[in-house]
């Protein structure tokens, strides 16, 4: 399916691996160089005197970061909320099952959007997540009156240097180049040198949601596709549509 197909995917280490092999069991020859470091972080102490009616996880990494920090009792009692799939899948693979998540994208805007995810005046909210971000969930969830603490577990971190791309590389066509976050896909650019970044924007761009879309069509690249979701299965099924679309 993806035979003489070159793929970059930029995700950070231990998190790219079954995208990795899903991609080149497809025939395809891929290059990993992440371009987003996950430094773990310690929550400043209890959020809640007693446990919340939802926890929310904002990223697979806040799933994995946040939940060894998280009391049992919380696990217990606490209805889990994921933003997207990916995050949905991370929750599972911890034996736990999410009570609310959409089933594409992923994102503040996605999550509020399920009419399952109905936090009341006066209940309590954990939003577990990574340092910095954005404020759109927090922002809206206190406009209606809700209690809501935060924990940032991870801080994201560009790695030091320079993309490394073999020359070989550089001397052929890129296909694909998958990001799936902002703050990747800037690393990525910053990382880049001139030659480099030619090369990248004659890529298509893979990515999971129509906000790092947009970023990255204004940084140049044409048409970016958004995957139906974050995991490794919906990233190779949109690479593979659209190598279909091309040929």
């Amino acid at each position: 399916m993806l035979a003489d197909t070159r793929i970059l995917v930029t995700r950070p280490r231990g998190q790219a691996e079954t995208l990795l092999v899903a991609l080149r069991e497809a025939g395809a020859d891929v290059l990993h160089r992440p371009t987003l470091e996950i430094i773990p972080l310690t929550p400043a102490g209890p959020a809640f005197a007693t446990p919340p009616q939802w926890c929310v996880f904002i990223s697979p990494n806040a799933v994995d970061q946040g939940l060894p920090h998280l009391p049992q009792d919380w696990r217990e009692h606490a209805r889990m909320a994921a933003v997207g799939p990916g995050t949905a899948a991370a929750l599972a693979a911890h034996g736990l099952a999410a009570a609310v998540a959409p089933r594409q994208g992923g994102g503040a805007d996605d999550l509020l959007a399920e009419a399952d995810f109905s936090p009341q005046p006066h209940e309590r909210v954990l939003l577990i997540r990574g340092e910095g971000g954005r404020q759109r969930l927090q922002q809206a969830l206190r406009a209606r009156h809700v209690e809501v603490a935060e924990w940032a577990v991870y801080r994201r971190q560009r790695p030091v240097g320079v993309l490394d791309i073999p020359p070989d590389w550089l001397h052929s066509r890129l296909a694909f180049t998958i990001v799936t976050s902002v703050a990747g896909l800037e690393n990525l650019l910053g990382m880049a040198g001139p030659g480099a970044l030619e090369w990248l924007l004659k890529s298509r761009l893979i990515t999971v949601s129509d906000r790092v879309a947009r970023v990255a069509q204004d940084a140049g690249f044409d048409r970016p596709v958004v995957a139906a979701g974050a995991d490794a299965q919906a990233l190779t099924d949109a690479v593979i549509a659209s190598r279909q679309e091309q040929t």
